[in-house]
């Protein structure tokens, strides 16, 4: 599996991309690995230990590097999400530190944050974590002084100015704005209000709720 990674990153390259992001967030394998109340597993890649709960990651990472490089090498990640059944747990700011930091011996070309608060599941029973987010992306920040880290997941041009502002992130990255706001940059510069997307349309259907918003000034 770690080499169907790198050979993906690889055929990437070879197809003109500048890099790949690993997928290492929202539930998926790699995030799987890391979260004690999934991982079942009872050899070198159990979730007995930091070390074994870190090493399928890591290795995955070095072996993309080998093939492509560090600087064409992110990763995402989404410390306290719970998609797809990732319960909380005790070590959660221990793990993440701990990978963002052997993420920036690696000198990797960024890792991009997603903060699920109040978007993948129930906004009225999930606490709100951006505030856990925050906190442990300062606490990375000085194990990534060559690698970027970006933010996405409720993001507004206030909130990215305040984090970009007090060092707490490099870049912020908007993902829902952009498809009911076709013209987002703009609007974003000109203090125009934002539509709201219909989530009804996310994943699936027609052109309806990703084609038919209509720009600001044409409204």
């Amino acid at each position: 599996m770690v080499g169907d990674f790198a050979t993906a990153a690889a055929n990437a390259i070879d197809a003109g991309f500048d890099g790949v992001e690993i997928h290492g967030a929202n539930g998926y394998l790699l995030e799987q690995f890391l979260n004690p109340t999934v991982n079942d597993r009872t050899d070198r890649y159990s979730a007995d230990t930091l070390e074994n709960r870190l090493r399928f990651v890591l290795e995955v990472v070095d072996a993309v590097i080998a093939r492509i490089g560090a600087q064409r090498t992110g990763i995402r990640l989404s410390p306290f999400g719970k998609l797809f059944d990732m319960a909380h747990y005790d070590a959660i700011e221990e793990t993440y530190a701990a990978l963002m930091a052997a993420l920036g011996r690696r000198r990797i070309a960024y890792v991009h944050i997603m903060d699920q608060t109040g978007f993948f599941y129930d906004e009225g029973s999930t606490v709100p974590v951006s505030d856990r987010i925050h906190a442990l992306m300062r606490q990375a920040r000085p194990h990534l002084s060559t690698t970027a880290l970006i933010l996405a997941g409720g993001m507004t041009r206030e909130r990215a100015e305040t984090l970009i502002a007090d060092g707490t992130i490099d870049l912020a990255a908007f993902g829902q704005p952009f498809i009911s706001n076709p013209d987002l940059v703009a609007r974003l510069q000109n203090g125009w209000p934002l539509a709201t997307p219909d989530r009804a349309t996310y994943y699936g259907g027609d052109t309806k709720g990703f084609v038919d918003y209509p720009a600001f000034e044409d409204q």
